[in-house]
């Protein structure tokens, strides 16, 4: 019996639908090293290719991007991953001091202070958190607009992503950064911050944050502004004013990710300065690419077919090295005093008046089981400590360091 071209494209992509859909329940059934928002956004968009009869074009167009995006996300676990085992330095000051060099203090803190203070989460909190979790599907609903309406500035969303996406990790790699989140709540270094989108997102979906934080310290730079902003440089491109919404979606994003203390000003301006860079290589390369298409159509035919095989590789790899991983991140997710912050162990003297810097310090050496280091630093912390809570804390650690000597 002879099957109808119709009916193979159905047959096709039922069968896609069905392994996506598996692959989700499977992990959320084990728990698999995936980011499953990203995955639902992409049913819903091969749901829609589908009711517009153009379900090839987009497996050709966007099947090695989506898997270049997963790669990245577990990248970004990999970096935290190797950071944490291999002792890597991880930075705080150098931006704080920034920040407060321009604007005589923190935002978020400013911004905490003035709005949440000491009282429960509103309903501004929970837009925060509504828009702060949008960021991380939105990128891809601009870009299946872009590919339905213009499938030359798709080619320039794709690369512009790309760049941007490598430039990003890459400094990742280079310069961990702690966001002000973690250089509040871990060192003292400012007034209390509440990270409370992780907690409205963990009183929601308890495994939702473990898609949301791979990396909790890639603070610099943001690829949480980066990502909208590339997008509003891309629709400003085609659109001009008429994708005004976007823009103040975009504001937005900055807004809610300086008032979580997910992120700096300074971490968002470098973010801003990525997005432009990938923009504007991304329009001269895509010009260069265009012209050469035209006259060997052949070799954008071979194109498609290894992005094929790539975007394969891709997802077999981040499947393969995530479950790897998975199972020490878990330990490194659960505290951080495993961290190496050079700003403070090159500079011990900061705990001569910091309480959690002495913790972290005790705790630190502690980990690499220098006994006497970390008592040292233990019984600091026990002359600085100031509240019942502090003092019990740091009379635990103690005895517990005791034990373990013996």
């Amino acid at each position: 019996m002879k099957i109808s071209a119709e009916n193979s494209s159905k047959i096709y992509w039922i069968t896609i639908l069905s392994l996506l859909f598996i692959f989700f329940l499977a992990g959320l059934r084990f728990q698999i090293f995936a980011y499953f928002p990203k995955i639902s956004i992409l049913i819903i968009l091969i749901g829609f290719a589908l009711l517009l009869k153009s379900g090839r074009l987009f497996f050709k167009d966007w099947y090695f991007f989506l898997a270049f995006i997963y790669l990245t996300d577990t990248l970004r676990g990999l970096i935290y991953y190797l950071v944490s085992k291999y002792q890597l330095p991880v930075y705080c000051e150098y931006v704080l001091k920034a920040e407060k060099s321009i604007f005589r203090t923190v935002p978020s803190v400013w911004l905490q202070y003035k709005l949440l203070g000491d009282s429960q989460f509103g309903l501004l909190e929970e837009l925060v958190t509504f828009f702060h979790g949008t960021h991380f599907i939105a990128f891809l609903i601009i870009g299946f607009f872009i590919w339905l309406k213009d499938k030359e500035n798709f080619r320039v969303y794709k690369l512009s992503f790309y760049l941007l996406m490598v430039m990003g990790i890459s400094l990742y790699a280079l310069i961990p950064t702690a966001p002000p989140w973690m250089a509040s709540n871990l060192f003292g270094l400012l007034p209390p911050l509440r990270h409370f989108n992780l907690e409205i997102y963990t009183a929601i979906i308890p495994d939702l944050t473990a898609g949301f934080n791979t990396d909790p310290v890639a603070a610099m730079p943001s690829l949480h502004a980066a990502f909208p902003f590339l997008c509003s440089l891309l629709l400003f491109k085609k659109y001009k004013f008429r994708a005004f919404p976007f823009y103040l979606y975009t504001a937005a994003i900055f807004f809610s990710i300086i008032y979580t203390g997910d992120h700096y000003v300074a971490d968002i301006i470098a973010g801003i300065v990525l997005a432009i860079t990938g923009f504007v290589l991304a329009n001269h390369l895509t010009k260069n690419y265009i012209s050469f298409a035209h006259q060997e159509k052949s070799s954008e035919l071979r194109l498609r077919r290894s992005n094929v095989v790539a975007g394969t590789i891709l997802i077999a790899f981040s499947l393969v090295s995530g479950e790897i991983i998975k199972p020490e991140l878990k330990k490194y997710y659960a505290e951080y005093s495993h961290l190496k912050f050079p700003d403070f162990i090159n500079h011990s003297e900061k705990a001569d008046s910091n309480y959690l810097i002495a913790v972290y310090l005790g705790d630190f050496e502690a980990n690499q089981h220098n006994i006497g280091k970390a008592s040292y630093y233990y019984e600091k912390a026990q002359t600085l400590a100031k509240t019942t809570y502090e003092k019990n804390q740091i009379k635990m650690k103690i005895n517990r360091l005791r034990l373990s000597s013996f």
